[in-house]
């Protein structure tokens, strides 16, 4: 089984998260996808590795 972790920063008030779960799930069926967070700062990247770490 595939597991797919998702660390955005698309936030919650829009599509773009379920957008990106049916692109992932038309590749890969059987992926099992796991939201860690949608609530990174705009391009922070060091806050995404914090919450990655």
């Amino acid at each position: 089984m595939t597991i797919i972790t998702l660390t955005t920063d698309f936030g919650v008030d829009d599509s773009y998260v379920a957008v990106m779960k049916g692109v992932i799930l038309a590749i890969a069926p059987v992926a099992r996808i796991v939201d860690i967070t949608h609530q990174i700062a705009p391009q922070n990247v060091h806050e995404a590795a914090y919450v990655l770490s």
